[in-house]
């Protein structure tokens, strides 16, 4: 790593100098060792979005849910829309898997959902992101967005499939009439992924096995799988909602179960350990990008280099004293201190919020002095 550059030098190439014109900020670190931002997913086609008032709901459902839980359908919208985007639109499904007889007990609906996601998942599918829900009766069922091998959607008449569950399952129509329209309107693909798992859970014609002394079988009732009926955004909006029912409905013992699940890639994406973007973050990014450029840093690891990897720590009584060229709003003047008045009492007389030269001078002066002392002081630990 080249040498920091001095207080001097660094001076002179910001135009801090007393007579200098006001400069601007240099510009808030942005390199992340996770990916948590939005910056890298461009938005997928809006014509055949079809959930805009279901989306209103849940924007409004969301709003008053714990920040957590806020966190989880962010998170949880961008792998979806992710899986689409890397697999394509044609090999993601929407799985739910239910069970007919009454599990109330968490663990055991996680420990056969383990059982047939360890097992079989990786036979038929690539990925996979699953939701679990309680209902108001108290049973357990998974929703579960899958990544397959096979194309499912070619072929399928997935509005007219769906609507043909429904009527189904509301007994609209007769078995024939079912069993006949199932073989019109889904795919080949489908039907065999269909069939697959039935016969793992031995249901419908291989309901003999579940019969048979030591047969093995998944104990699932049901495992119906669609694909995406309009696009990512729809089917991330409609998943998303599960996470809230499944809270709505929680019970004590619930405590400390993962609603939301998937593969290791699909997890990898979005890190639920995050903040959301505010003028407490500008802020901070403000000044560390300030101190960076004093420094000649140019990313997060060039602090962890030169500081060590508790480098945040060490250096926020340095970072704290620091103050921007100007502030965007009077809330991120705020949140560094500021009353907004002047020695005299009266109102701030800048409207940009932009603070006198020397006083920014003398602050990051300070700032560059303690950040060479705790520079110092470790590399001497370091020697001894």
């Amino acid at each position: 790593m080249s040498a920091p550059l001095s207080i001097d030098l660094w001076a002179s190439k910001q135009g801090l100098a007393a007579d200098a014109a006001q400069p601007r900020p240099l510009s808030a670190l942005i390199h992340l060792n996770r990916n948590n931002g939005i910056e890298n997913f461009c938005p997928l086609p809006q014509d055949e979005f079809k959930a805009g008032q279901e989306q209103k709901i849940v924007e409004t459902i969301v709003n008053n849910l714990p920040a957590r839980l806020r966190k989880k359908m962010f998170a949880l919208r961008l792998r979806i829309e992710w899986m689409v985007r890397t697999y394509g639109v044609n090999h993601v499904g929407m799985q739910t898997m239910t069970i007919r007889e009454v599990v109330t007990d968490r663990k055991e609906f996680e420990r056969r959902f383990k059982s047939i996601a360890t097992n079989a998942f990786p036979k038929i599918y690539v990925e996979w992101l699953r939701v679990f829900e309680r209902q108001q009766r108290g049973v357990w069922h998974a929703h579960v967005v899958v990544v397959t091998k096979d194309d499912i959607r070619t072929g399928t008449d997935v509005a007219a499939l769906n609507q043909l569950i429904k009527d189904k399952n509301a007994r609209k129509i007769c078995k024939a009439v079912y069993y006949s329209g199932i073989k019109r309107l889904a795919s080949d693909n489908l039907r065999r992924i269909w069939k697959e798992f039935r016969r793992l859970c031995g249901i419908g014609e291989f309901k003999a096995r579940r019969q048979k002394k030591g047969a093995r079988f998944y104990k699932f009732d049901a495992c119906h799988l669609l694909p995406i009926i309009s696009t990512a955004q729809a089917l991330a909006v409609y998943v998303s909602k599960y996470i809230f029912k499944g809270f709505a409905f929680r019970r004590p013992e619930d405590k400390g179960m993962r609603l939301v699940g998937s593969t290791r890639n699909v997890s990898r994406l979005c890190n639920e350990r995050f903040s959301w973007a505010g003028a407490g973050g500008r802020l901070w990014r403000g000044k560390l990008g300030t101190l960076a450029g004093m420094l000649n840093i140019k990313s997060l690891d060039g602090f962890a280099e030169m500081f060590g990897p508790k480098w945040a720590y060490h250096l926020q009584p340095a970072i704290a004293i620091i103050e921007l060229p100007y502030y965007a709003d009077m809330k991120m003047a705020r949140l560094n201190g500021w009353d907004l008045r002047t020695e005299q009492g009266e109102p701030w007389p800048f409207n940009d919020l932009t603070p006198p030269t020397n006083f920014v001078w003398k602050q990051n002066f300070k700032a560059f002095v303690m950040a060479k002392e705790v520079l110092l002081n470790r590399q001497t630990q370091a020697a001894n």
